[in-house]
């Protein structure tokens, strides 16, 4: 069976918390080991960063902390004139 040419590629995902929160009642320490295994199970095994972007203020500490010690990288976006969306994809909002 012939390889991918991209399962070994650079893979990041980038996560918007603020429009996709992480669910209720939900272990926020798995959830870098969830997208992991799904790359992985997709024969996706390159190397992997995860970044999440959120009012950070609004986050529970918990989960902030969570989310740090699993290795995702979580960035402060302002909450008022953009959401996370127009930060990340700023042609595609008005």
């Amino acid at each position: 069976m012939e390889e991918n040419p991209f399962s070994s590629a650079k893979i990041s995902v980038w996560w918007d918390i603020e429009n996709c929160q992480v669910p209720r009642n939900f272990n926020p320490n798995t959830i870098a080991k969830n997208i992991t295994s799904a790359l992985f199970n997709s024969n996706f095994h390159g190397p992997l960063s995860i970044s999440a972007y959120c009012d950070t203020t609004g986050l529970p500490f918990h989960v902030q902390q969570a989310l740090s010690s699993t290795g995702v990288s979580l960035y402060h976006v302002p909450a008022g004139m953009y959401d996370s969306l127009f930060i990340l994809f700023p042609q595609n909002n008005p």
